[in-house]
């Protein structure tokens, strides 16, 4: 089985509960106490896994950072709208996604607060694989593969100028939504990086959709390109669009499992 294939009633329930329990699983406390290196996989709790998956060295929250666009028009149906006070509402967003532009009461610059969190997760890494249950499809074998969930609905499509809908091509088969999620996954693929601290970033060889979530994406990069060891210093997950910016940064010398760096 794998994330293509239709999941087992409890392959589901610990992939569902990984992704509900992380709300509440709090801060990362693997400083004191790493239970995946301490406890047998069969002994981790629903809420382990939770912060396993969610709040860990293979595993952080961080904010979609929204700049503005001037080929992105504003508040159409499913892109940024701005409101009174100079309020961005980010796509899909409630009145609590929220960030300011224009200029304070000091005339400066606003700088973006993005409320839209994300979660960047190494999913080739073994304890993510071992928490889960669930292996990697067969053509991520042999590379670092990484998820990006929660991506904001209507981020990589340009909007019509009365703001009614995205941009449509003159093709109408170039209108369909198979034809927008192929679109969006070759642009999140030409936007996505992967680099340790003092060599070149590598773009992802392969990008997927994860079926049956909602903003879930995997992307794939060759480990012959880059190798990673313990002693790297740092590496930072990068996918920067005309509309939005993600960075997540972990730590190798963290990232060990029974003794080995899993990655």
């Amino acid at each position: 089985m794998s994330l293509y294939s239709p999941i087992s009633r409890r392959g589901f329930v610990r992939y569902a509960g990984a992704s509900t329990l992380a709300v509440s699983a709090g801060p990362p406390l693997w400083g004191a106490s790493d239970f995946w290196n301490r406890k047998p996989v069969n002994a981790w709790s629903s809420q382990e896994i939770a912060q396993l998956t969610a709040h860990s060295p293979w595993a952080k929250e961080v904010n979609a950072e929204f700049e503005l666009d001037s080929d992105y028009t504003t508040n159409g149906n499913a892109g940024p709208g701005i409101g009174r006070g100079g309020i961005l509402t980010a796509p899909g967003a409630d009145s609590q996604n929220q960030f300011e532009i224009g200029r304070d009461k000091n005339d400066k610059p606003r700088a973006p607060r993005s409320r839209e969190p994300v979660t960047v997760r190494w999913e080739s890494a073994q304890p993510i694989l071992d928490a889960l249950g669930i292996p990697l499809p067969s053509d991520f074998q042999g590379r670092y593969v990484l998820s990006v969930s929660g991506l904001p609905l209507g981020v990589m499509d340009k909007r019509r100028r009365n703001g009614s809908g995205p941009e449509l091509s003159a093709d109408p088969q170039e209108n369909t939504p198979a034809a927008r999620q192929r679109r969006m996954i070759e642009q999140l693929q030409a936007s996505a990086t992967l680099e340790a601290r003092g060599r070149e970033p590598e773009q992802p060889g392969l990008v997927r959709v994860v079926p049956r979530t909602a903003g879930t994406y995997l992307f794939g990069f060759s480990k012959d390109l880059l190798p990673l060891a313990a002693n790297d210093r740092e590496v930072v997950f990068t996918l920067r669009t005309a509309l939005m910016s993600v960075r997540a940064k972990f730590e190798p010398k963290e990232m060990l499992y029974r003794g080995q760096l899993s990655v």
